[in-house]
């Protein structure tokens, strides 16, 4: 049986032998085939083509192929469109057509706002003026003195900065100048006021002329009078309404068929309205 066996193998090897020994020389021949018939220079790239046209392509080669292709055409495309470039020339119609975004307005700086000066009468736009003050009343007469403490009240206002339309009046009491009668004085007048001050301090004059009614009656004479009243003050402001103030008037009255020379001393506050 072994002999069956090793008779067996050693006819095949001998049946097999030859055909592996033509494969061979059959590439060979065709090798030589076709380099014959190539120029001379392409031998070794030829014999390449040859072998490599005997086994199937991999995922390799055409891995290569495809990114020799790639670069192939990129650097046409990009020789094509540096030709184009230069080969074209830019017009201004070209950029005027090309869009740009709109160019943001410049945010303009605040103004710096103006220093207020309230005390001002020129730039108080406050017309209307209210003085509320303290009254003394030092009258004389040839009939009698009187000390009068009392209240005056003004009301000013103003056609200009420094002219205004003024009204006063003013109310006194005193202690009895005589036995159970007490003094009593009203005064009332009207007149130009002026100022003369254009900041915290402003002095001011005015000059008015009116009336006075006089308690208690004597026999010298009636209970009404004339009066005209020149004086001034100043006003000092502590905002842009209120204001103190304080002033001297000579009162000039007319009474029991005589002038009398009298002075009225103010203090208190003003405000503007």
């Amino acid at each position: 049986m072994k002999k069956f066996v090793l008779r067996c193998s050693f006819a095949a090897a001998l049946f097999v032998l030859p055909c592996l020994m033509c494969e061979p020389a059959r590439a060979q021949s065709q090798i030589d085939s076709f380099t014959a018939d190539a120029p001379r220079g392409a031998g070794v790239a030829t014999s390449l083509a040859i072998t490599a046209a005997q086994f199937p392509p991999t995922d390799a080669s055409l891995t290569a192929q495809a990114s020799l292709d790639y670069n192939s055409l990129t650097s046409s495309s990009i020789a094509n469109a540096g030709n184009s470039a230069f080969s074209t020339p830019i017009s201004a119609t070209s950029l005027d057509a090309i869009p740009s975004s709109p160019a943001k307005p410049a945010t303009p700086f605040p103004a710096p706002k103006p220093k207020p000066h309230p005390y001002a009468y020129n730039e108080n736009q406050n017309s209307w003026e209210l003085g509320i003050t303290f009254a003394l009343v030092r009258f004389r007469s040839s009939v009698y003195y009187a000390s009068a403490p009392g209240l005056n009240t003004s009301l000013a206002y103003w056609v200009k900065e420094w002219i205004a339309i003024e009204g006063s009046v003013t109310s006194a009491f005193a202690p009895p100048v005589f036995e159970n009668e007490h003094f009593r004085y009203l005064g009332y007048a009207a007149g130009p006021k002026f100022s003369f001050g254009h900041s915290r301090l402003e002095p001011w004059a005015h000059a008015l002329v009116g009336g006075v009614h006089l308690i208690p009656q004597t026999a010298s004479g009636g209970q009404n009078g004339a009066e005209f009243t020149i004086g001034g003050g100043v006003d000092y402001g502590l905002n842009n309404v209120i204001s103190a103030k304080a002033g001297v008037d000579y009162l000039g009255t007319h009474m029991f068929g005589e002038w009398q020379s009298s002075v009225q001393i103010l203090a208190g506050f003003s405000f503007r309205f």
